[in-house]
């Protein structure tokens, strides 16, 4: 008699389990996007690179000399542990909206992770693109108009 090859019922969980375990590693493991520094998302994305690396006069080097700036280069507090992503980027002739997805790691055990949407406005100068307005909550929100 001839005997039924059969799969193992453990089998199937085994690799389902081992599917996930792979995919998450993948996804861990992806570098993260780099823009072109000559684009509006560039150059958020180099603002905010500045600010984690705790480099507040790169940051404040990517403010416009026009419209609402922060009245100080000092932030409000330390540099952040945060991952960013790009979920829409407008661009007009000499104007754009950059919007990210920050997720922000807190320090306050009970908060934990914090995830929120901000805006930045940029305007283009000599061939550059500058924040307008820096929307990230790094620094006080109260603005001088700078003429």
């Amino acid at each position: 008699m001839e005997q039924e090859r059969r799969v193992p019922g453990w089998l199937l969980p085994l690799a389902a389990v081992a599917a996930v375990v792979i995919l998450v590693a993948i996804g861990l493991n992806r570098e993260p996007a780099e823009f072109d520094p000559d684009t509006p998302e560039g150059t958020v994305q180099a603002y905010i690179a500045a600010l984690v690396e705790g480099d507040f006069e790169t940051a404040a080097s990517f403010w416009s000399e026009e419209g609402c700036a922060p009245s100080s280069i000092e932030p409000t507090r330390g540099a952040p542990d945060i991952s960013a992503t790009l979920l829409r980027a407008d661009e007009g002739d000499d104007e754009a909206t950059v919007v990210i997805q920050i997720t922000e790691n807190v320090s306050d055990p009970v908060s934990g992770i914090y995830e929120y949407q901000e805006w930045f406005s940029l305007v283009r100068r000599a061939d550059a693109w500058q924040i307008r307005q820096p929307s990230w909550p790094y620094y006080d929100q109260a603005c001088e108009e700078v003429s």
